[in-house]
């Protein structure tokens, strides 16, 4: 799997704990401090975070960084087993 894969799964997980938490991505960005569009283009992969800005949405989302990282992890395997089975 390509980085740029996982790029697309993290941002994937960044949206699905934003949502989780109720959080809108200007929130988002405010509580890490970058900008709404940096978030957007996590989000829709157009944009692959420094580790910087990566721990700076985990600490706005109150989730540990390694969270983020091991469930964009199991999404890819999600995805693997399922890609497998067809």
């Amino acid at each position: 799997m390509l980085s740029r894969d996982f790029a697309k799964l993290f941002g994937e997980v960044v949206r699905k704990h934003r949502k989780a938490r109720f959080l809108t991505q200007e929130a988002l960005a405010e509580g890490a401090d970058v900008s709404p569009k940096m978030v957007s283009l996590v989000e829709r992969c157009e944009r692959s975070p420094t580790v910087n800005v990566a721990d700076s949405f985990a600490q706005a989302m109150n989730v540990p960084l390694w969270r983020l990282v091991k469930d964009a992890e199991d999404l890819r395997k999600e995805k693997a087993l399922s890609k497998s089975k067809r």
